[in-house]
């Protein structure tokens, strides 16, 4: 066994999301000192295990965590014996483990007392803005209660951390990290891909928007349909799925019967959820990001730029950390069909400005959210909040094999392999 210290993440959802892909980037490179647990199995930890991170599920049926960012006290009420059940099979699990580490703000309500029971750090990583436009007054008291007893935040974004104090968190042991991104990812040639997208519309030549995340009331879809009604030479690309309520599915409904409604729905394609991205971000001329509320950080953002292409978002939160409008991107008005639509407009009428956009854009994207620099930064910050006896267990580990290594043999040039990732 690896003596690096040992790490638990816990994450409640078995869906994937950008916290859930943020989660993945950080448990693949620990994947030799670390386990995720997972209230739900899904998607998320088909990934994980496709890439050799062990995950531990409840041993035996919990039942669902039935409470939402707006829930009232009777829906906690309700979820009492699933928490308790989720309580007791964290605490099975978390008992071999140096440092828990929450992923979500449903993590954190389970991973807090199992901590305080086993006396064991625990980091949070705050993908929230919170706030009243995310959370009711109920929930944003237990969220911050819990960040304010964990050892240590990472925020994705400064507009998150920001939130958090405004709110009365009191946690100073605070670091903001922004998501990363591998940027070797977004060099893959996906032309064939892409091309056959555009032709799937009947009309390869005419402009192609793209939205690109969840579907859910505060992401905005309907702006994007409501600015394609003012824009009617332009067809529009919508890349994501309701997934987590049923207040997300309604929603989406809503989003087709609008489309319908304004006379855009053969315009307007729905692709549902998609493990690649990248031959729909080549596809398309534009990509919009249109959340209603405060992005907390805007990972959709970032990968259009990475894969060159100019984006339009709204101001507020982490797009207003990522875009310096007119520069490396547009910013609008959130929830202005119309100032969106102008924006669409005027790159589609000046591709030469539009491409300037794309390349500074990406230029800054590369710069800023290389996946091995933010990693780095990442892992330091878990590592300061490491037990010391932890700590010197590892460092005396790390001076043996130092010393077994000085004094062994070199490996004859014929029989040196090098292995890769």
């Amino acid at each position: 066994m690896t003596s690096d210290p040992q790490i638990l993440f816990i994450d409640h959802t078995g869906e994937l999301a950008g916290g859930q892909l943020c989660l993945a980037d950080i448990a693949i490179r620990l994947r030799d000192q670390c386990q995720v647990f997972l209230f739900q199995s899904g998607p998320f930890q088909e990934l994980l295990e496709k890439n050799g991170v062990v995950v531990a599920l409840p041993n035996r049926e919990s039942g669902t965590l039935s409470v939402r960012k707006k829930s009232r006290w009777f829906a906690y009420l309700g979820s009492i014996p699933v928490l308790i059940s989720l309580v007791f099979n964290l605490v099975r699990v978390a008992k071999g483990f140096d440092l828990l580490y929450a992923n979500t703000a449903k993590a954190l309500m389970v991973s807090v007392p199992v901590a305080l029971l086993l006396r064991k750090p625990l980091l949070f990583h705050l993908h929230d803005i919170i706030g009243a436009q995310h959370f009711n007054r109920i929930n944003s008291w237990l969220l911050l209660t819990g960040a304010n007893l964990a050892s240590g935040i990472i925020a994705n974004s400064e507009a998150s951390a920001s939130a958090y104090r405004r709110a009365g968190g009191n946690n100073r042991n605070l670091k903001v990290v922004p998501n990363g991104f591998s940027v070797e990812r977004f060099q893959a040639d996906v032309t064939e891909l892409s091309e056959v997208l555009r032709k799937s519309f009947g009309d390869e030549d005419r402009a192609l928007v793209g939205l690109f995340g969840r579907i859910a009331v505060w992401k905005g879809q309907k702006v994007l349909v409501e600015a394609l009604a003012q824009l009617p030479q332009v067809n529009g690309i919508i890349v994501g799925e309701a997934l987590f309520t049923d207040e997300d599915q309604q929603y989406k409904n809503e989003v087709l019967a609008l489309a319908e409604k304004l006379g855009v729905s053969n315009r307007l394609r729905f692709t549902g959820f998609q493990a690649d991205v990248l031959p729909h971000l080549e596809a398309v001329d534009v990509v919009v990001h249109c959340s209603i509320s405060p992005e907390p950080f805007g990972r959709v953002i970032v990968e259009a730029q990475l894969a060159g292409k100019p984006v339009i978002a709204t101001k507020g939160g982490g797009p207003s950390e990522i875009i310096e409008d007119r520069v490396t991107g547009i910013l609008v008005s959130p929830n202005n069909a119309g100032e969106l639509a102008s924006a669409i407009k005027e790159l589609l009428e000046d591709r030469k400005w539009a491409e300037e956009l794309a390349v500074n854009g990406r230029q800054a994207a590369v710069l800023r959210f290389g996946l091995e620099s933010v990693l780095k930064e990442w892992i330091a910050f878990i590592y300061r909040n490491v037990p010391t006896a932890t700590k010197f267990r590892s460092v005396a580990a790390s001076e043996t094999e130092l010393q077994t290594s000085s004094t062994a043999p070199a490996l004859d040039s014929s029989t040196r392999s090098t292995r890769k990732g």
